[in-house]
């Protein structure tokens, strides 16, 4: 009998994605695809065998527990109508049983594995045309909307030659993949025939070759600029907000839609305040006759100086609004407090006569 957790390196008590993770790691090491060693295609089938097996709750169980994943006659490999029979059909053994096999498959090989009944899959590059960057700016200053310029690189159209990549504008069907873009490769293995789409490594996946090449960009049809951009960042913003100016990106190739410009704001923290959405709060220190009797103190906000009253009686801790003093709502027209909280200067040291007004009113 064969130790199906010796095939796939993984212990008696395995859980299930360790399992999983064991056979995708083997499958990729010896698919025949990819794997040109003499006994590759052996090992895979021996692989999936084991797989086959251990993936499925009820065959584990009774291999675990009489050596055979099945009673009613089920031997991997064998040609059983109800397990994997190990030739070229895997939509019997595979989808029937665990359904999982396709999944996994297609997850190992992005190039286009295909599926079991001998479709193919089309390999495709796809270019980040996005460009991010990251902006820093005060909390003071974001009580108004901030104006303000950045700079970036971007792949632009090439104004030589109007992004057609040739000093003529003219181009010819690519010979090679006749103007697809894309070139086919059918190879065979012991699963059958596997069909995989590539993009065309003659014409770059353009479905034509240009002949003469523009000077400005060497047949490219962009070329890499410096952009200077103003933007406005709205009033209010939230800390790691991140704004998003559609069209602003590097253009894709042949004259295909731009990309996107994606910055991120950072809010820097002002020592002064505390923000909790777009309520403020900060700290004031008072005097003992103050707190005992009450005032009027100045208190700085984002917006200038602005009095508060403090009533007679006032305790270390207590915490005054002042309205409307807060930050502006992002896209809003509301704006929120600020939130005075009091702590209470004692004197370190005393005059004589200082000393006997204390007295006086401790007796």
């Amino acid at each position: 009998m064969k130790d199906y957790y010796s095939v796939l390196g993984v212990s008696k008590d395995a859980s299930d994605q360790e399992i999983k993770r064991a056979f995708r790691k083997l499958a990729g090491e010896y698919h025949p695809d990819k794997n040109k060693s003499a006994n590759a295609a052996e090992k895979f089938k021996e692989i999936n065998e084991a797989y086959s097996v251990l993936s499925d709750s009820q065959k584990r169980q009774n291999y675990d527990r009489y050596g055979n994943a099945d009673f009613q006659g089920f031997s991997p490999g064998g040609g059983s109508s109800s397990g994997f029979s190990g030739g070229g059909d895997f939509s019997s053994g595979f989808g029937s049983n665990f359904g999982g096999f396709e999944d996994i498959f297609s997850d190992l090989f992005s190039s286009g594995f295909g599926n079991f009944t001998g479709q193919s899959q089309r390999e495709t590059a796809v270019e980040d045309l996005d460009i991010r960057l990251g902006i820093e700016v005060d909390m003071s200053k974001i009580i108004n909307d901030i104006e303000t310029e950045v700079s970036f690189y971007v792949m632009s159209k090439c104004k030589v030659c109007s992004g057609s990549g040739s000093r003529s504008g003219k181009s010819q069907v690519c010979s090679v993949c006749k103007g697809s873009g894309h070139v086919r490769k059918v190879t065979q293995s012991f699963i059958g025939n596997i069909a995989i789409d590539s993009i065309c490594s003659n014409c770059k996946g353009k479905g034509r070759i240009i002949t003469d090449k523009c000077n400005g960009c060497s047949g490219a049809g962009r070329v890499r600029i410096l952009k200077k951009m103003d933007i406005k960042i709205p009033r209010g913003v939230e800390d790691n907000t991140t704004l998003r100016f559609r069209g602003e990106g590097s253009i894709g190739e042949n004259n295909t839609s731009s990309g996107d410009l994606f910055i991120t704001v950072r809010v820097r923290n002002n020592t002064n305040y505390k923000r909790d959405g777009n309520d403020l709060e900060t700290s004031v220190s008072i005097d003992i006759p103050t707190a005992v009797l009450g005032g009027i103190i100045p208190i700085k906000t984002l917006y200038g100086n602005v009095n508060l009253k403090i009533p007679e009686g006032t305790s270390y801790g207590d915490r005054f609004v002042i309205k409307s003093m807060g930050l502006p709502a992002m896209h809003g027209r509301s704006i929120g407090n600020l939130y005075v909280k009091v702590t209470i200067v004692t004197p370190k040291k005393l005059s004589a006569e200082e000393k006997r007004i204390y007295n006086l009113l401790r007796r």
